[in-house]
């Protein structure tokens, strides 16, 4: 049958398929799999059932004898398709499967969930996460979360092995931002966040705890750091007095940030970053070359 994801076959270095349980999990180690209703309805179907079907299919996926070898998974946003009027979320839940049964996906090294592909900013779609399930994922090294909205999205324990982190989710439902904070992550080498005004308060409080969280020995080997769509300085402020070990930096999607953005000047760590990104800024040209000549390539300039 037709891949649901037509003419969006690429995840990176990976193919994507939408899976059929009536074919199986071909290539499980080379094929990004996805869990997806798009494009998949049967005639008569009604929106009702969406969500059930959904599950039925992630159901089928950990079933199959050659889960155990699935690299890459995609639990694609499957509320587009129905009539969230009539049907409520739980019918199309991952939780309570992964929770069971995640175990089952002992190779997994890539979990994305939301909608795929994703924009930014996250204006569209669900991101339904699994948090509480992802310490059974021992071979996880990547967690991709998408969405206009989304929850139960980091686990409040952390993870022994995650590397990169990409949580792109416009509205945090719960706790997710606050276990970010506090759980340990100590492979984490890539953190890339949304967080406009529904993600992160206004209030220097939460920045400032994030600010150090993201400086502590929770996080040791973070590399690469990537802040987008900031409404307020507090978190470049808060930064600016921490130690960093960064090489790479990205504030993207934040036009009004304006003189908070020359603190950078100002930030212990800058010297050593080899690469500083900011798309979307309005960083003028003459800040933009000022940041140059202290360490990083600057990108982005307007």
């Amino acid at each position: 049958m037709a891949d649901p994801r037509a003419g969006l076959r690429v995840l990176d270095d990976q193919v994507v398929d939408g899976y059929d349980p009536a074919h199986g999990l071909s290539l499980p180690d080379r094929i990004a799999w996805a869990v997806s209703v798009a494009g998949r309805g049967d005639a008569g179907e009604d929106v009702e059932d969406v969500g059930a079907r959904w599950s039925g299919l992630l159901q089928s996926l950990l079933r199959d004898p050659a889960a155990p070898r699935l690299r890459t998974l995609i639990l694609d946003d499957w509320s587009g398709q129905a009539d969230l009027y009539d049907t409520p979320y739980e019918e199309g839940d991952p939780l309570p499967l992964m929770t069971r049964h995640a175990s089952r996906l002992a190779g997994l090294e890539r979990l994305y969930i939301g909608p795929f592909p994703a924009a930014l900013p996250p204006a569209e779609g669900v991101c339904q996460g699994v948090g509480p399930a992802l310490t059974k994922l021992p071979a996880l090294t990547r967690l991709d979360l998408h969405g206009a909205s989304g929850w139960a999205l980091i686990p409040a324990k952390g993870h022994p092995r995650l590397r990169t982190l990409v949580m792109h989710v416009g509205e945090l439902g719960d706790d997710s931002l606050a276990n970010l904070i506090a759980a340990p992550f100590p492979a984490l080498e890539r953190v890339d966040l949304w967080l406009g005004p529904e993600a992160l308060a206004e209030d220097a409080g939460e920045a400032e705890e994030l600010a150090a969280a993201l400086s502590s020995a929770k996080l040791p080997g973070l590399r690469e750091l990537a802040l987008r769509g900031l409404e307020s300085p507090a978190l470049l402020e808060a930064l600016g007095g921490q130690t960093l070990e960064l090489q790479a930096l990205a504030i993207t999607h934040a036009p009004g940030l304006g003189g908070a953005l020359e603190g950078l000047l100002q930030a212990p760590w800058l010297g050593r970053l080899r690469r500083l990104e900011l798309s979307g800024t309005g960083v003028s040209a003459e800040l933009a070359a000022e940041l140059a000549a202290r360490g990083p390539v600057v990108v982005g300039a307007d």
